[in-house]
């Protein structure tokens, strides 16, 4: 439910500024980005969310004129990094993140390549259904297979080394961009705005959203359904 909508808003975006076909690995390995560090910062998710969402809410009231999709998001994400560098949270620092982000994009844009390279031979377009069925299973289904390498890479790179206030600020910043966005591209067509890339993109959005979600929940029980069939128990220590 997370990766769907996310997907099919950025897929909006770039279809409407004439991406293309590359439109899809792109978006997918954002998305599965995305994805993978609201699922690896945990305590952090739920405050950077909250601050994104808040944040994205105040700039379609205060400033109903200036609220821009990247106005938007770069108000959020600066707020929620300044919150991350000078706020001290009490559990242990997310240091698994930028790996779980490598992770994360990856699988997704491996996931889009795929179907970069297929859809233009099918005779007929994928359904929003189908292409969120196919990339969410297998988004799942190898990001789990290899996150905990991705970890290593990460540290090798020394990216876990950085001090622990500079990655939650990063964290913090990308989870809080990604929820004002996401109200922006629900709100907007709604507030009757006229034009422009990102206003397309919303309205494509609320367009595709039901066929999006349903393909992602059937996607995410079929990648969990392959999970538990060959027991990757150990992504739980990660």
């Amino acid at each position: 439910m997370i990766y769907a909508p996310l997907f099919t808003g950025l897929m909006g975006l770039m279809s409407s500024a004439g991406v293309g076909v590359a439109a899809y690995p792109i978006a997918s390995g954002l998305a599965g980005g995305a994805g993978a560090v609201l699922y690896g910062a945990r305590e952090l998710a739920l405050i950077s969310t909250g601050i994104g969402a808040l944040a994205g809410v105040a700039v379609l009231i205060l400033l109903p004129d200036g609220a821009t999709l990247a106005n938007v998001i770069v108000v959020a994400s600066v707020l929620a990094a300044t919150v991350g560098l000078t706020v001290s949270f009490p559990r242990r620092c997310s240091r698994h993140v930028p790996g779980k982000l490598l992770a994360g994009l990856v699988a997704g844009a491996f996931g889009g390549a795929v179907l970069a390279v297929v859809e233009p031979l099918h005779p007929v377009a994928f359904s929003t259904f189908a292409i969120l069925v196919f990339l969410v299973s297998v988004n799942g289904v190898l990001y789990v297979g290899s996150v905990r390498w991705w970890i290593q890479v990460s540290r090798r790179l020394k990216l876990e080394s950085r001090p622990c206030y500079l990655i939650e600020a990063g964290v913090m910043a990308i989870l809080a961009g990604v929820a004002a966005g996401s109200v922006w591209m629900v709100v907007s067509p709604l507030l009757g705005a006229e034009g422009g890339v990102s206003q397309l993109a919303a309205l494509t959005m609320h367009h595709e959203i039901q066929a999006a979600v349903v393909g992602g929940l059937l996607g995410g029980g079929l990648a969990g359904f392959l999970l538990e069939l060959f027991r990757f128990s150990w992504v739980h220590e990660l």
